[in-house]
């Protein structure tokens, strides 16, 4: 048996949007996990529409970017952001779908523990991380065939992996294809199926997202920054930013994070 499938839990939440309409927004790094209790939505993830609502959950993976509309508000859900290296996500096509009561219930108690921290830590700690594992193993694929994840997305996942602990170096095609030992078609194609991006741009996107999380929670200057993910100068880190998240770093620094300003 090898170690922890779970390495890391980053945020349990109860999220509520209570307006219909559109929005726009990325998944966090690692796996994310959506439990729908309420409402009714309508997005496009990794090139897939996806239609969902209450008792489904949505499996995001590595910061997707998602754009969609509320149909049927309030869309009410349980938020889960874990890292799990060695767990791979249901293909893109089985990204949704219904869950049980019992994972639910399960759901519903991991946050009670998560926000309950005046009690022992150790015993906080193993409880949550036992909740969550029942709740992975309620919900996996239960057809072997599901559970693992095509060979070219894989490569990409790979490659990735490799990218997020060097993202201040000069990245381009002729690095990833270095890096990887594989063609730059093979690189892209990999990419493609796994993010529905190009490789550079889901590049873009990742030092991106990394930067947004300094940017919400760290004191770290948006030169420190800019330098961090690889961009020289802080300007066009300032404008590629402004163009993904429609907000400036120092506006989104005011701000802070999404899921502080919708939960309940």
């Amino acid at each position: 048996m090898q170690g922890p499938v779970i390495t890391e839990i980053a945020l349990i939440d109860r999220i509520i949007r209570p307006n219909r309409g559109a929005f726009r927004s990325e998944s966090l790094p690692g796996h994310l996990i959506h439990f729908c209790t309420a409402g009714r939505v309508e997005q496009r993830s990794g090139g897939v529409i996806q239609r969902f609502g209450k008792g489904d959950a949505i499996w995001y993976h590595e910061n997707e970017s998602v754009e969609g509309s509320v149909i049927d508000p309030p869309w009410e859900f349980y938020t889960i952001n874990f890292r799990a290296p060695s767990l791979l996500p249901p293909p893109l096509d089985q990204r949704v779908f219904p869950v049980s009561q019992s994972a639910m219930s399960h759901t519903k108690r991991l946050l009670e523990i998560w926000r309950d921290v005046d009690g022992s830590a150790v015993k906080r700690h193993l409880q949550v991380h036992a909740h969550l594992l029942q709740i992975i193993a309620e919900i996996l694929p239960t057809d072997p065939e599901n559970q693992r994840i095509d060979t070219p997305s894989q490569l990409w996942w790979e490659i990735e992996t490799r990218l997020r602990a060097c993202l201040h170096d000069p990245i381009d095609l002729r690095h990833l294809e270095t890096l990887s030992g594989r063609s730059q078609r093979s690189i892209s194609r990999a990419c493609r199926l796994a993010t529905g991006l190009s490789p550079m741009k889901r590049v873009k996107q990742v030092r991106l997202s990394y930067a947004r999380g300094l940017v919400q929670l760290s004191d770290l200057s948006m030169t420190e920054i800019a330098m961090r993910i690889g961009y020289p100068r802080v300007q066009e880190f300032s404008r590629d930013y402004h163009i993904l998240y429609g907000t400036t770093p120092s506006q989104d620094r005011k701000s802070g994070p999404d899921y502080q300003n919708k939960s309940n």
